[in-house]
């Protein structure tokens, strides 16, 4: 079978970032890496094991027993071995297999399923949930363990407001590679939406503080926050994410919003939120340059969704929540 939309990778350029043991098991390995340069993974999962057992510390073998598992359709397994090696090892060697655990969690085993796939996140892409979602079934029933396919179509049975079975899937993909962030955010989101509010919250920072340019992860955890009673909060991680990154105006809307939430005799946290207000109409036409950017593309990782408003939905959000605020400040809105 063929290797689909991810680099290739193998065990010799790995053994170089690691260093060879001097055992006997040095002829064992060597066995198994013609095996597998002659893909004949089940032979070769049955030598690498064997090393493995010999070497518990050496992860080079870890690794080929990960790709000759993956291989064989024992992916869950694969990524099992991986992920005790990891946590056996430290940095750099640590970010190596993490990396490798990426790889193969996302690998497609066929072209069909891959171009299935590729067609439903053109669905998803164009918001048409439903076809979506049944490329993404049709081909998770293909690769029933293929983290790809189980993160897009949580992504879109939650777009489609779906949050049960969205955080089933996402839960899955976890369990499967806990360390793409994507993931986390999503299951943040979901983990929320039904009501899951304190491990949502868990899930939500952590992703924030590995995706540091999202435009998602600062509303989401605000409103998971905000929800949990912790107004202060959930006020501070927007007011820290607009200062790094002022373009960020989904952030400046939200924190408006929950400045309006606020009780106050003397107004001031309204008159603060209309401040907002102004601040997104005022940096409207940089906002909608600066959507075309790649980086405001890939903000949100490889396994994210630019969800992304456009300076005209923006607009007319941003102008009804100022006519709120002025008519509770007792002032005429202005058009």
């Amino acid at each position: 079978m063929l290797l689909f939309a991810v680099p290739a990778w193998g065990v010799q350029d790995s053994v170089q970032k690691f260093p060879m043991p001097m055992v006997s098991s040095a002829a064992d390995l060597e066995e198994a890496q013609v095996l597998l340069k002659n893909k004949k993974w089940a032979e070769a999962a049955v030598v690498f094991r064997s090393v493995v057992r010999k070497l518990p510390d050496y992860s080079p073998a870890a690794m080929g027993l990960a790709r000759a598992l993956v291989f064989s359709n024992r992916r869950e397994e694969a990524l099992a071995v991986l992920w005790r090696a990891a946590d056996r090892e430290k940095a750099p060697n640590r970010s190596v297999l993490i990396r490798r655990g990426r790889v193969i969690s996302r690998q497609f085993l066929s072209s069909g399923s891959f171009q299935v796939y590729q067609d439903g996140l053109s669905f998803l892409q164009a918001r048409k949930y439903r076809q979506a979602r049944e490329r993404f079934e049709k081909a998770l029933a293909q690769e029933p363990d293929n983290v790809e396919v189980l993160v897009r179509l949580g992504q879109c049975l939650a777009l489609d407001q779906d949050y049960d079975s969205a955080t089933e899937y996402l839960r899955f993909a976890k369990r499967l590679n806990p360390h793409e962030p994507e993931i986390r955010l999503w299951l943040g989101r979901t983990m929320h939406q039904r009501g899951e509010i304190k491990e949502a919250i868990e899930e939500l920072r952590l992703a924030k503080a590995q995706l540091q340019n999202s435009e998602l992860a600062p509303v989401w955890l605000s409103a998971a926050l905000f929800s949990y009673g912790q107004k202060v909060q959930a006020t501070q991680v927007l007011e820290e994410d607009i200062k790094a990154q002022p373009y960020h105006l989904a952030s400046l809307l939200h924190l408006a919003w929950t400045r309006t939430q606020a009780v106050s005799r003397d107004n001031q946290a309204l008159w603060a939120a209309r401040k907002d207000m102004q601040l997104i109409l005022s940096r409207l036409d940089q906002y909608e340059k600066s959507g075309a950017s790649s980086a405001i593309w890939l903000a949100e990782g490889e396994l994210g969704l630019n969800l992304r408003q456009s300076a005209a939905e923006l607009k007319a959000e941003a102008n009804k929540l100022l006519q709120q605020i002025e008519s509770r400040l007792g002032q005429p809105a202005k058009a």
